[in-house]
């Protein structure tokens, strides 16, 4: 009976010190494309290249995610994502490349399911929550897109590519083991894509809402020591 209530101890301190919690979160993110175009002007460029060089208007969009918190240390955690993300951009293209008339608003977008993981560093608790701080990567598959300009430059984007990410949050306070926070993102991309002379890349910023469950840690029941007063 001993050595079932050792085996039970043990498995149950392992779960609580490693899986530290599980969690969902939704966000709003806002998305650029930039170009930098060392060709000359061209009216080939009129709709299909983005000449002259310039940063397209912020595409606003959402996503949602769900992730799990590891490690048994209490200041630097393993957070681990599946993430559903919409990221794009909202172009005012040129109507011709010797003059600044520019078209109607027009949207490239693009909607990725992404691997996300980080180290996870705490600060001190205060009264009201605790501040941290996050710095990983997003390995990500493109679901679906739809081009609506620029497409000999903006369909060269790979189907599978790899971003760095950084971020910082606040864990709010509670009473039950349900705990609500806030983060905000900061997801450019590792690596330029490059098309002739146009060298192209996207920037994202992702501000997000959740709560994580932090399930209590198991105690031992079996020969745990039992206060009697001080009388007994």
């Amino acid at each position: 009976m001993t050595a079932v209530c050792v085996l039970m101890y043990l498995s149950f301190q392992m779960q609580a010190q490693f899986v530290r919690g599980i969690g969902l979160f939704v966000g709003v993110t806002s998305s650029r494309h930039r170009y930098i175009n060392t060709s000359g002007a061209d009216s080939s460029f009129a709709n299909k290249f983005p000449s002259p060089s310039h940063k397209s208007a912020e595409y606003v969009s959402w996503s949602v995610g769900i992730l799990g918190e590891f490690l048994k240390y209490d200041h630097i955690r393993w957070q681990t994502e599946i993430e559903y993300c919409n990221k794009g951009a909202v172009e005012h293209p040129f109507l011709s490349p010797f003059t600044n008339d520019r078209g109607p608003a027009t949207v490239n977008h693009f909607a990725y399911i992404q691997w996300n993981n980080y180290a996870k560093i705490f600060f001190n608790e205060g009264y009201r929550g605790t501040p941290y701080w996050m710095i990983g990567g997003r390995i990500e598959y493109n679901l679906t897109r739809a081009i609506s300009i620029y497409p000999s430059v903006v369909g060269a984007l790979p189907k599978i590519s790899v971003s760095p990410d950084v971020a910082i949050g606040y864990e709010f306070v509670t009473y039950s083991k349900f705990k609500p926070f806030v983060e905000l993102h900061y997801n450019p991309d590792l690596i330029n894509k490059h098309m002739g002379n146009i060298t192209f890349n996207n920037r994202t910023w992702e501000l997000r809402i959740g709560v994580i469950y932090r399930p209590e840690k198991k105690l031992d029941k079996c020969n745990a020591p039992r206060f009697h007063g001080s009388g007994y």
